[in-house]
C-alpha cells in the first residue's frame, strides 16, 4: 500500500496565545494539507510541529517552529508561509499551535 498521501490527522491542542480561536484554527486546518507520501512518521511515539506565529496584511508570519522531524517542520514551515488568511484577525497577536501527526 502507497505511504500516507495526504496528512490523515492534523490535531491542534493548543490553540492560541490571543484571540482569534475557533475560525482561525478551522480557516488553517482546512488550508494546511501535506503531502506526507516521502516521510516515516513514527509508530511508537507522536509526531509534532510546534509554531509560533503572527498574521500580517493576510499573511502568515513565523516567528518560532519547533518538532521532532526536519522533513515535518520544513513542510509545515513551507506550506504555512504560502497560506493567505481570508477572515480579519488582530495583527500583531502571536498565535501557537501544535500540529500532530498520525500514521493511519
Amino acid at each position: 500500500m502507497k505511504k500516507l498521501i495526504f496528512i490523515v490527522a492534523i490535531l491542534i491542542s493548543n490553540l492560541s496565545f490571543g484571540a482569534g480561536g475557533q475560525p482561525l484554527k478551522n480557516e488553517i486546518t482546512n488550508k494546511l494539507i501535506l503531502d506526507l507520501s516521502k516521510i516515516e512518521l513514527h509508530k511508537n511515539h507522536e509526531d509534532f510541529v510546534v509554531v509560533n506565529f503572527y498574521i500580517s496584511n493576510g499573511e502568515i508570519e513565523i516567528t518560532d517552529i519547533t518538532g521532532t522531524q526536519k522533513e515535518l517542520i520544513q513542510k509545515v514551515k513551507s506550506k504555512m508561509s504560502t497560506l493567505k488568511i481570508q477572515q480579519a484577525y488582530e495583527e500583531g497577536v502571536i498565535y501557537r499551535y501544535k500540529f500532530t501527526f498520525e500514521k493511519k
